[in-house]
């Protein structure tokens, strides 16, 4: 069997694929699990995110389970240039043909982490790498940094619905997912950026490729207890649907056409095997057709 190299996205580290508990998102925003939730389990607590389901699994135990040999790594710079995560890339890759000589190789990554091992095969000759599969990457970039400054006015609804005590701790996240938006990192992955421009090429056509998009924008949601015992779910950053003006909504933003954070179109791979699922940019890491068609992607 081939050894699968496992690389995680944006802000994240290597717990996105062996222990969500663990895993921070957004530069350390919010946990992982957040955008695991599922809101049908309402809490006692005044503000809430929902329940984890316990059978939520992560890809690394999927395909260790299934008799893989696995490799991973944290990112030095999660949030820095791309460049750097692909030198790391090169390192990792000689350690893996060390401990597995003579192994064939898959790469598998989620938001950037496909595009940083996309951008290696377009640099190197790696014989012995013979297929990639790329979950929710901006292939032609996202366009989400240059709709950040339509936070704030989300936020503003939010703290207009929300008990008192609960308003800091949610206009913070909202201030840190603005700065994030806009940080370098991201300006690096717009559709004209220089980066993205020199990515408009195609891999070797007997590369083995499999994608897979989004097209769910309910990133996470809040659940609002009321003073009369019921309860309110928002669902971010769906409301942005009401908050954004008619026409300027991204396709990153639409349901059917979106994960909240990349477009199913930008996350097609061209030439791949490509499925579009209704889950966000994070749950289709842990989404069990996804995991499901890896498998048969592997095992063929």
């Amino acid at each position: 069997m081939p050894v699968v190299l496992l690389i995680h996205g944006l802000g994240m580290n290597n717990y996105f694929w062996v222990d969500p508990e663990k895993c921070s998102v957004l530069g350390g925003l919010a946990p992982l699990t957040v955008f695991l939730t599922d809101a049908s389990k309402k809490s006692a607590n005044t503000i809430s995110f929902g329940a984890l389901d316990p059978q939520t699994q992560g890809l690394w135990n999927c395909l260790k389970s299934a008799g893989f040999s696995l490799a991973s790594w944290s990112q030095s710079q999660p949030l820095g240039p791309i460049q750097i995560a692909i030198d790391e890339l090169k390192i990792v890759l000689e350690t893996v043909r060390k401990k597995w000589p003579g192994k064939t190789i898959y790469l598998i990554g989620h938001s950037r982490g496909g595009l940083i091992a996309r951008r290696f095969l377009l640099e190197e000759r790696a014989n012995d790498i013979e297929g990639l599969v790329t979950i929710c990457s901006p292939h032609s970039g996202t366009g989400m940094a240059k709709f950040s400054h339509y936070l704030k006015p989300a936020g503003t609804f939010i703290e207009k619905i929300i008990p008192n005590k609960s308003k800091a701790t949610l206009t913070k996240a909202l201030t840190r997912l603005a700065v994030f938006l806009q940080s370098p990192a991201i300006a690096e992955l717009t559709p004209e950026s220089e980066f993205m421009v020199s990515m408009q090429k195609t891999l070797p056509r007997e590369m083995r490729k499999l994608s897979f998009a989004g097209t769910s924008p309910a990133l996470f949601q809040i659940i609002v207890r009321l003073p009369a015992g019921n309860h309110k779910v928002l669902k971010f950053p769906d409301m942005l649907a009401g908050i954004i003006p008619p026409g300027h909504l991204p396709k990153e933003l639409t349901p059917g056409h979106g994960d909240a954070l990349v477009s199913a179109a930008s996350a097609k791979l061209s030439g791949s095997k490509h499925y579009n699922l209704p889950v966000n940019h994070v749950r289709a890491a842990y989404d069990n057709k996804v995991h499901r068609k890896i498998l048969d992607f592997l095992c063929f």
